[in-house]
């Protein structure tokens, strides 16, 4: 897994590319801990892959760290899998430009 971060005003977006990995669950929690839970977030996930659910759904328990997140970009696969898990709580959207213009972001 790659990530990619860049400021869009007091935004953080983070892409995410790749395959997750279960060694990459710690350090990623860690960022979503240590760097990012305080920040207005946006993962951006539409080439993001999983080789296992249990990883996936470490991934999102990571996110679910953040006070402000939103996702972009999940694959109806990804639906699937958070729904199973009961984490539907996450707030999703199709575009980054949809994410940047909901309204917990603006002011």
């Amino acid at each position: 897994m790659q990530a990619h971060f860049y400021e869009v005003g007091d935004l953080t977006v983070v892409e995410v590319k790749g395959r997750i990995e279960a060694d990459q669950n710690k350090p990623f929690r860690d960022v979503c801990e240590k760097k990012l839970k305080d920040k207005k977030v946006v993962f951006c996930l539409g080439e993001l892959n999983f080789t296992a659910s249990a990883n996936i759904t470490s991934f999102f328990e990571s996110i679910k760290l953040i006070e402000d997140v939103k996702v972009v970009g999940l694959t109806a696969d990804f639906f699937k899998l958070l729904d199973l898990k009961g984490m539907t709580e996450i707030r999703t959207f199709t575009t980054l430009s949809e994410a940047i213009k909901s309204a917990s972001f603006l002011g």
